[in-house]
């Protein structure tokens, strides 16, 4: 799971069913629906290309619906660890996002109704969606910006040296980036494991 993106998916829910009341989790406290889990294991198949029809073994659909509960546990506490540092997500970014999403529906009236269905009014969903930023914005601060040295570039590059013809100067470039990127999902892992350490999480959604 890569530690950065686990607040990436801003999908809009789809309408609750019969079956999908219910606490699937609680997180010092804090509910986490058996409907959220069930919107959110949508999700999470489309990211890694599965389709829940075509899974055919139990313990693989276990372990994956396990997976999506973990990440939103990581959503809940990254979110209540904003609250504690004091983490402000201004209504322009919230605007900004949401215009995102509704550019992907056909119509404004399309979107609006899919928010409606999905039981939330303008207020409540700009209100989800600044959660969301808010929890992503404190694992980056949670991850930081790690420092790269010209030796670690070096290294690299005498493991897996650049194309031929590359200039040295881009493939520099290219493998601090890459060792950024690698190091902060790795800074984001070890920092969700200290809240979850730190945290109260009872589990009741049975797998």
């Amino acid at each position: 799971m890569a530690a950065l993106c686990l607040v990436c998916t801003l999908a809009l829910p789809a309408p609750a069913s019969a079956q999908e009341v219910g606490v699937a989790a609680r997180v010092n406290g804090a509910e986490i629906t058996v409907f959220r889990l069930e919107r959110h294991f949508e999700d999470y198949l489309k990211l890694k290309a599965r389709n829940v029809a075509a899974i055919r073994s139990p313990d693989v659909f276990k372990r994956l619906k396990r997976e999506a509960l973990d990440q939103l546990i990581d959503k809940e506490l990254l979110w209540q660890e904003s609250q504690r540092r004091g983490v402000k997500v201004d209504d322009a970014a919230v605007e900004e996002i949401r215009k995102g999403i509704e550019s992907g529906f056909a119509t404004r009236e399309a979107y609006e109704r899919r928010v409606r269905d999905a039981g939330f009014d303008d207020a409540t969903y700009a209100e989800y969606l600044r959660r969301e930023l808010a929890a992503s914005r404190t694992l980056q601060e949670l991850a930081g910006m790690p420092r790269i040295s010209d030796e670690e570039v070096q290294r690299t590059l005498e493991k897996e040296p650049a194309p031929e013809g590359m200039p040295a100067a881009e493939a520099q470039r290219q493998v601090r980036e890459y060792l950024a990127v690698r190091l902060r999902a790795e800074a984001g892992q070890k920092a969700l494991q200290r809240l979850r350490e730190s945290a109260r999480v009872e589990v009741l959604q049975k797998f």
